[in-house]
């Protein structure tokens, strides 16, 4: 999941890029978009029912430099924590803040498109999606679209 809502609304996107081998991830780069101090006037029209940004959820201007040293100490933390062993405490905190899982979504993959319902992340990390064919695929990379139906 890359997208962090507040209030229903994205204020950060998460974008990933990595080249691996079969036992060994040769690199990985890790970019964080968020919107700090902007006002609601700083949205084009149709995006302001769907951003917002923490200056128009806290009610006042924040301090970048803070919260940079924040975000970063908050990052190392849970990357020490994974590679101490404690993946499953991480995953199991991730999961219970994803809003993808629960619901009919849509993979865009380079060669193909996927239909399905997000039943929960592996051990790994990775979707899981039930598709319409009772087949359980693994989702590793792509392009996720969650369809605004609730699946009963």
């Amino acid at each position: 999941p890359n997208d962090i809502l507040i209030n229903g609304k994205k204020v950060a996107g998460v974008l990933t890029e990595m080249s691996a081998e079969p036992d060994r991830v040769l690199h990985a780069v890790i970019g964080i978009g968020l919107n700090v101090n902007l006002n609601e006037e700083n949205f084009p029209d149709d995006l302001k029912p769907l951003a917002t940004s923490l200056r128009l959820e806290c009610g006042k201007p924040i301090l970048r430099s803070s919260l940079a040293v924040h975000l970063l100490r908050a990052l190392d933390a849970d990357y020490r924590r994974i590679r101490e062993g404690q993946f499953k405490m991480v995953s199991e905190e991730w999961e219970s803040q994803c809003i993808t899982l629960q619901k009919r979504v849509r993979i865009h993959q380079m060669d193909r498109v996927i239909d399905g319902y997000a039943e929960s992340l592996d051990s790994e990390g990775a979707l899981m999606v039930r598709t319409a064919s009772g087949l359980l695929e693994r989702i590793t990379g792509g392009d996720v679209t969650i369809d605004k139906r609730k699946v009963k």
